[in-house]
């Protein structure tokens, strides 16, 4: 007599099989989500970083371009308090060489940069075609420093000797160079006639990021 012997049937997972599976790919899903978003955070704030940096980087070209082409510095405010005071540079750029500063044309020929320290904004003020005065802001993001460093290639009133001349030293030479106020470039200061060297440097914030831009110009149509 034969006995048959039947192999055992596949019972299938066991809960616990089935827990620990769930566990692992719970884990596994869990760390590729996290590697997924960090990319994604790390790819957003590449992004907007160099949004942020070529946006400040076609700013200061375009003062820089600006202020090379403009045929005399008007008017400057220089800070006192750099915490609270505003710093800003008006100048005169003759577009269409009538010899004449012109606010109310379609390319306005007399611009203001401004900087707020309290507002953190660089802005850009002129007349538009019909004579009003209009601001916009000329970056979208902060800025938290804003310096202009006004020099003079009048290198016979460098009073230190350190090869640059500086308004202040214009300003100390007296009449008919400076006026020896000692409050910073007045709007009718003498020594706005001889600056023709700028210096501008500009640090601009991206969340906790900083980025410090530098330019200097030569005002070659300084008259």
């Amino acid at each position: 007599m034969s006995t048959d012997t039947q192999e055992p049937r596949d019972s299938g997972m066991t809960l616990i099989e089935v827990l620990v599976a769930m566990g692992l790919f719970s884990l596994l899903g869990t760390l590729l989500l996290g590697f997924s978003l960090s990319t994604s955070r790390v790819t957003e704030d590449t992004r907007a970083l160099t949004n942020v940096n070529e946006e400040s980087r076609l700013a200061m070209e375009r003062m820089a371009r600006e202020l090379r082409q403009a045929n005399k510095i008007t008017e400057v405010d220089l800070p006192v308090n750099a915490t609270t005071d505003d710093t800003a540079v008006t100048f005169w750029i003759d577009f269409d060489g009538d010899k004449v500063p012109d606010t109310t044309a379609v390319d306005p020929e007399v611009l203001t940069y401004r900087y707020d320290p309290v507002t953190n904004r660089l802005t850009l003020t002129a007349n538009d075609a019909s004579g009003t005065e209009v601001t916009r802001p000329v970056l979208a993001a902060k800025v938290s420093k804003f310096d202009v460093l006004l020099k003079s290639s009048a290198w016979q009133h460098d009073a230190n000797g350190d090869g640059s001349t500086t308004w202040q030293e214009l300003n100390a030479a007296g009449p008919p160079v400076g006026d020896q106020d000692p409050t910073p470039v007045s709007p009718d200061g003498p020594e706005l006639d001889h600056i023709d060297l700028v210096d501008i440097t500009m640090t601009v914030l991206d969340g906790p990021r900083a980025q410090t831009y530098r330019t200097q110009v030569d005002m070659r149509n300084q008259s």
